[in-house]
């Protein structure tokens, strides 16, 4: 596959994102992890991302914020992992720009099935 993807990791809540960040290394990625809006956002300007993963609840910038900038500048796709599982919620982020959406609580095999898919389709 080349060199290995790189993939930043929203979520505010400490152990979902060390969950998420543990599972996406044993997968063999490169992990960043950050827990609000504004210090994802630094990340994003910092470097090039293969995949975002964005919890929409975040402290800081919002994710749906965040969403939009990211799309706005087609940097990466985005997997949205979000509590709020109204169908609303769901369309909104979606046309927002959001590749996919999986809502908590989620399974974590269902996450790596994700992530591999979407990442099989942009690289």
């Amino acid at each position: 596959m080349g060199e290995t993807a790189r993939i930043l990791v929203v979520e505010d809540d400490n152990e979902i994102n060390a969950l998420l960040g543990g599972l996406l290394h044993r997968s063999g990625y490169e992990v960043q992890s950050a827990y609000s809006g504004t210090e994802a956002k630094l990340y994003l300007e910092m470097k090039e991302w293969d995949l975002v993963l964005l919890d929409l609840m975040l402290p800081g910038m919002r994710g749906e914020e965040l969403l939009a900038l990211i799309s706005a500048r087609g940097q990466s796709p985005v997997i949205v992992i979000s509590a709020e599982g109204e169908r609303e919620s769901k369309i909104s982020a979606l046309r927002t720009g959001a590749d996919d959406y999986i809502t908590k609580p989620f399974d974590l095999e269902e996450v790596a099935a994700r992530v591999e898919s979407l990442l099989r389709r942009y690289r």
